[in-house]
């Protein structure tokens, strides 16, 4: 996206023929020819500008403002004003490293910020990596970004990579960054990289459109997954998924819901509901898990009370599947007293895996210690062991479970259990 230059038409004036006589009247280019606008090349910033508090300007004259042709280490407060273009060479880029200083990127609808490549292609420039960001009014907004994602933005472990990150922090002031308007495209791997982001960070994203990157749009942990709304569009990118990562995976002490986007979500791991937390997926929502992925709703304590709450309605149910097609965990319930729903859900390839107590081959609803949930009008389809089971210990005997409560439920080729049970397997029963 380069800004556009209007450039004057000359005038001239012919000859005008009056009778017999001639009149010539010529118009020489200095005295009514408006002058051409000067196009100049951009600026080149050294690696070493933004050492210091900056301002980027946007000149008219300059198709594209300025040039970083560098891994450059932005320490000082930085604002970008409406309509700059910054192009990056090859694995040129930002790192942002400026503690409390303010990083502001702030374009207008009609006149954008630009962050591009010096060359059009995916994958051609680094990308902008926070490592150190905890300024409460850190802000990019009405900004496009494109052509980022050359390499990873960090070389060693803990990895972060795509278009922008945001890296996760303790023992230090926590992240902040704001988001709003900002799109993310032709990136050469993922869009957005929040994997490291922790529940203490102030961070807030709305209104984004990530398409055309080479990997999932978003990165994100369990902790954070809920910042990412229907605001935003996600689909477009080579591997359409709301990616929620292995790393902080608990969901406690606040009330969340994972809106239904435009594309699905993909959990790789664990997400744990625990002390006081409170999840909602709303009505629509697809979730796809690997295989060694499952939702945990537990604590240590029963007056914690965690909850979980998956809220379809007939005409949008709540979609829970397998990644591969073939098996995932399952969800998996410790005692609470909080009330737990299930409505209005389709519940298929859950194999009843619990890595958390090394449990295998259960059922895609697992009870430990009789928590208090609600299962209505839910499909189980394609399990290979129960829809239900519940922990007993060393009884042989079937469970009472007074707090479990099931109605207008749909069991199809669920490879264990009895109809007339529901399906519900129990501690020593095959």
């Amino acid at each position: 996206m380069m800004k556009m230059k209007y450039l004057s038409e000359a005038k001239i004036i012919c000859a005008l023929v009056m009778g017999l006589f001639l009149v010539l009247t010529a118009c020489s280019d200095s005295e009514d020819e408006q002058p051409q606008e000067e196009i100049l090349p951009p600026i080149v910033l050294a690696c070493d500008y933004f050492n210091e508090d900056r301002v980027l300007e946007n000149d008219p004259r300059r198709p594209v403002d300025y040039v970083i042709e560098c891994w450059a280490n932005v320490q000082g407060a930085l604002r970008i004003n409406p309509g700059v273009v910054v192009a990056f060479e090859k694995d040129a880029g930002l790192y942002v490293n400026l503690d409390n200083n303010l990083f502001e990127v702030v374009g207008r609808q009609e006149e954008p910020v630009v962050f591009t490549g010096t060359v059009q292609q995916k994958g051609h420039w680094r990308g902008l990596f926070f490592t150190e960001a905890h300024n409460l009014n850190n802000t990019i907004e009405h900004t496009v970004i494109e052509y980022a994602g050359s390499q990873n933005l960090t070389s060693s472990s803990p990895v972060y990579e795509g278009s922008l990150a945001l890296r996760g922090v303790s023992g230090t002031p926590p992240q902040a960054l704001s988001l709003s308007h900002v799109e993310i495209r032709n990136g050469g791997s993922v869009g957005l990289d929040f994997h490291g982001v922790k529940t203490n960070a102030t961070v807030s994203a709305s209104n984004l459109v990530i398409t055309g990157n080479e990997g999932v749009p978003v990165k994100v942990s369990a902790e954070m997954a809920h910042i990412f709304d229907n605001t935003s569009s996600y689909a477009g990118n080579a591997s359409d998924f709301l990616n929620i990562t292995s790393s902080n995976y608990e969901i406690e002490e606040k009330t969340v819901t994972w809106q239904q986007l435009d594309v699905p979500y993909l959990v790789d791991s664990r997400v744990q509901i625990t002390t006081n937390g409170h999840l909602t997926i709303e009505a629509g929502t697809e979730m796809q898990f690997r295989s060694e992925a499952y939702l945990q709703v537990s604590s240590g304590w029963a007056t914690d009370a965690p909850s979980l709450k998956i809220q379809g309605t007939a005409s949008d149910p709540v979609h829970l599947k397998a990644h591969n097609g073939t098996d995932w965990g399952g969800i998996y319930y410790g005692f609470t007293e909080e009330d737990n729903v299930i409505e209005h859900a389709v519940i298929e390839h859950a194999k009843g895996d619990f890595p958390v107590g090394n449990i295998q081959n259960t059922g895609a609803v697992y009870m430990h210690a009789d928590p208090m949930l609600t299962v209505t009008n839910t499909t189980f389809q394609d399990l290979p062991n129960y829809a239900f089971f519940a922990y007993t210990g060393a009884s042989s005997s079937q469970p009472e479970l007074p707090n479990l409560n099931r109605s207008s439920n749909t069991y199809i080729n669920v490879a264990k259990g009895e109809a007339g049970l529901g399906y519900l397997g129990w501690n020593n029963k095959p």
